[in-house]
Formats: structure tokens, C-alpha cells, sequence
């Protein structure tokens, strides 16, 4: 799957393989305007994102097109919180004997590791041809 991010928060997507997005600098690049772009509906667009997309993404006519692949961590650790507090809750309310500490630690480690996961690709210096393109189009540089 593709994300299409442009300036003023528009966020689309494509069902097309992300490794299209990689291809060898020979070859001339896709007209990525050229697909079927539908607004995103599971994903908003954020800072988060776009800092990735200035890492990991091509430059597409109207902003820059990334591979989903790169967005798994992305909320990743929030979602793991919110789903542990939830089972706690829900174990309360059945009082079970479960561990509540010991699950608890468990999920927090999880959300750790996204957040360092996380960390790591936004490490990767962002691609200056990816930012001076943003900021043609109208959109501002987060960072």
C-alpha cells in the first residue's frame, strides 16, 4: 500500500505494492498522479508521518508518495497502551486473578520498543530533494 502525502494535510492512499516506490534510479519514475488515489481513512495525516515520508519517500507531482511499510511503528506504542488499559479494565470488571502488574510490564516493554523502533527511522537524516520539494508545493518543513 502507497500513501500519498500533500501540502495542507491531504493524505490518500493506493492499493499498490510499496516496493514500486524503490526502484532502481535508472529507470524513469511512475506517474504516481496518474493512479487511483481514495482518501485515507485509517490513517491521519501528522508530523510524524510526513517526517517519515521526507526520509523514506518519492517525490509524486502534488507531494510525496511512501510506502506503508514505513508507517507500522507509527502509534504503534499509544495503541499498545490504550489496548493494555482496556484488558485491565476489562479484568477488573470480571476480577480474574491475572497478574494485572505482571501484563502490564509486558505491554509497556511492547511500547517501548515501538517507540525506539520508531526513533530509529526517524534517525535517518531526511532527504533534502524530498523537503525542498515539499516546501515548493506550499507545505512547511516540521523539523
Amino acid at each position: 500500500m502507497l500513501y500519498r502525502l500533500r501540502p495542507k494535510g491531504a493524505l490518500t492512499w493506493c492499493d499498490l505494492p510499496g516496493y514500486v516506490v524503490c526502484r532502481a534510479d535508472d529507470q524513469p519514475p511512475p506517474d504516481w498522479e496518474r493512479l487511483s488515489w481514495v482518501p485515507a481513512e485509517t490513517r491521519e495525516f501528522s508530523t510524524d508521518l510526513l517526517r517519515i515520508a521526507f526520509r523514506y519517500g518519492a517525490r509524486s507531482g502534488s507531494g510525496i508518495i511512501l510506502d506503508a511499510r514505513h508507517t507500522e511503528d507509527l502509534g504503534r506504542a499509544d495503541e499498545l497502551r490504550c489496548d493494555g488499559i482496556a484488558a485491565a479494565l476489562a479484568r477488573a470488571e470480571r476480577c480474574d486473578g491475572v497478574d494485572g502488574d505482571l501484563e502490564w510490564e509486558r505491554t509497556e516493554r511492547a511500547a517501548r520498543q515501538a517507540e525506539a523502533d520508531l526513533a530509529e527511522l526517524l534517525a535517518v537524516p531526511p532527504q533534502p530533494h524530498l523537503v525542498a520539494h515539499w516546501c515548493r508545493l506550499g507545505g512547511r518543513y516540521p523539523d
